[in-house]
């Protein structure tokens, strides 16, 4: 949830320091991410899915005053 949240818009963009690969596949894996690079240079991006996942749960969280 951290990662998905962590994500700024739906462009290619570096993962949160401490993001492991098995994170990173889980999401890709669950359809939220897209991945590319390898190493130090693996970015990601939301899918259309995590972005609707992402927006959808940053208004419960407003609407219970978090």
């Amino acid at each position: 949830m951290v990662l998905l949240h962590s994500a700024v818009g739906t462009g290619w963009q570096a993962p949160p320091k401490g993001t492991s690969l098995k994170t990173l596949g889980e999401a890709e894996e669950q359809g939220f991410i897209l991945i590319r690079g390898e190493f130090q240079k693996r970015q990601f991006r939301l899918t259309e899915m995590g972005f609707d996942y992402v927006e959808r749960d940053r208004r419960r969280l407003q609407a219970r005053g978090l």
